[in-house]
């Protein structure tokens, strides 16, 4: 025989010795792993595949549980030099992932799962094309793993997730959706991810770090249920300090639940190991949280810690407004303007807080300083204070119609946050009747909120007026994001009603 066609024969049977061996195996070591990743703790996750990997090569997992480093990494940092670097390997993996046995449910599922860590990072990088196809693919892929294998309950964790996010697809875009043949409801996907947390089988430890992780934002985001959700959070015994990845999600939630105070606790005691992923956005979390108190001098230095240090282009924007509100507040025009213009040349179009920051930036017009203050003291959960600030005050006492509507919105959602429900209503229909017309997300919001208003007394009918309402008011910005509370409440008010 050949000797040289002999070595190729060789080889060749032990590749596919090698392949044939390829299993997916989910063990304590995997498991603690994943627990490393889940928490951030990337480079010892990373050091434990690549022993695991030496000990147990044919075990596909630990080229799934990559797939989470690298999402976790590029996700929270967006480091172009990382993207250059580890965006290929994802599909480099899922061939690889492919080569697995089709008879395990994790072959469909761990496919599935990378696809959507593409998804999300693609949009990350403004890649929204790819973005589209990988989601389709996770989608089709995670439901055909559940009719494959029903008894596999972590599809119903990210089929759940899916499901919901489709449920409330803007109106922009759900030809994309119903192009790409995807179909889904709010309750239905939310019933599956709290359904896989409070299973009692021994696969709910899996994910379970992800799970808890994901669903207080489907609570908050897709219920429009904030009690629920903080409730939710104080209730599950998470670990923040030592878990960065749930103190990463928990301070977002407070911070939106107009928690300031709790934000900062939270953040402040982190375990501060260099073991964790260092992440500038806990100087933006900060910044954010220190501006609510106005407490000028800190939000100041956070906001300057995460504009030098991040490297994406995320909420760069919104960064510098606050820092250019910060200088204004105080009186420093210069500096200001001089945060302005960087308002305009940094980061990218892509949030809907860049996409207003930059729009405020590129109008040249200031904020008044009386409702600018009242709004932040109201975001930080200091209600009794923006009242004071807003105290004496009519709608008389502003010049142009955009911050006499905005007067009667700051009004009503101080009301509405100490739950006065009455005082709430009447000025958020206020803010709708003075801004309807104006581009100023001022009515539009007015109007989703008295529809949360109307829900919670159980007016279905008229929720859906006002929700409708809010669908309805064109070219402000946060549009998608409201478009999608309202499309959440409408789907929830049709249910119950």
């Amino acid at each position: 025989m050949n000797k040289r066609f002999g070595l190729i024969t060789l080889f060749l049977f032990f590749a596919h010795c090698l392949f044939s061996q390829s299993h997916f195996t989910w063990n304590d070591n995997v498991q603690k792993t994943y627990e490393q990743i889940a928490s951030l703790r990337i480079s010892e996750g990373r050091a434990s595949i690549l022993a695991q990997k030496k000990s147990d090569p044919n075990n596909l997992i630990y080229f799934f549980l990559e797939s989470y480093a690298d999402f976790d990494q590029l996700f929270l940092n967006e480091d172009p030099a990382d993207f250059k670097q580890l965006y290929p390997k994802f599909d480099q993996r899922i061939d690889l992932l492919k080569r697995g046995p089709k008879g395990s449910p994790f072959y469909l599922y761990s496919i599935a799962i990378t696809h959507l860590h593409r998804a999300v990072i693609s949009i990350r990088f403004d890649k929204n094309f790819q973005a589209a196809l990988d989601f389709r693919k996770a989608y089709l892929l995670l439901k055909e793993n559940k009719s494959s294998f029903p008894d596999f309950i972590p599809n119903d964790l990210y089929f759940g997730l899916i499901n919901t996010v489709i449920g409330t697809v803007p109106k922009g875009y759900t030809w994309l959706v119903n192009l790409f043949g995807m179909s889904g409801s709010i309750s239905e996907g939310n019933d599956m991810v709290l359904g896989y947390i409070n299973s009692k089988g021994p696969m709910a430890v899996y994910f379970q770090r992800e799970a808890l992780f994901i669903y207080p934002y489907l609570v908050m985001n897709f219920e429009g249920d904030e009690k629920k959700a903080i409730s939710f959070l104080s209730q599950t015994p998470y670990d923040f300090k030592k878990n960065h990845l749930h103190a990463y999600m928990a301070t977002n939630l407070y911070l939106t639940h107009q928690s300031s105070d709790k934000a900062l606790e939270l953040v402040n005691h982190l375990d501060p190991s260099p073991a964790y992923l260092s992440i500038p956005f806990w100087h933006y979390e900060k910044g954010y949280a220190y501006l609510n108190q106005l407490n000028y001098i800190s939000a100041e230095q956070e906001f300057m810690s995460f504009t030098k240090k991040f490297k994406g282009k995320f909420y760069v924007k919104d960064a510098y407004e606050k820092l250019s509100w910060v200088a204004y507040l105080q009186g420093d025009l210069k500096n200001a303007n001089f945060y302005r213009a960087q308002v305009i040349k940094q980061g990218s179009l892509i949030t809907e807080a860049d996409k207003l920051a930059n729009a405020n930036a590129v109008s040249g017009i200031w904020p008044n300083a009386l409702l600018l203050k009242a709004r932040l003291l109201s975001d930080g959960g200091y209600q009794r204070e923006a009242i004071r600030v807003l105290t004496g005050k009519t709608s008389n006492d502003f010049d142009s119609q955009t911050d006499k509507t905005e007067f009667a919105y700051r009004l009503a959602r101080v009301y509405d946050l100490l739950e006065e429900d009455e005082l709430a209503a009447r000025y958020y229909q206020s803010a709708i009747e003075k801004g309807r017309t104006l581009p100023a997300y001022f009515a539009s919001r007015a109007a989703l909120q008295l529809g949360l208003l109307s829900e919670k007394k159980g007016d279905y009918s008229k929720a859906v007026g006002y929700y409708t309402q809010c669908l309805d008011m064109e070219d402000h910005a946060f549009k998608n994001a409201m478009d999608q509370k309202a499309l959440s409440g409408i789907q929830r008010c049709k249910k119950r009603g």
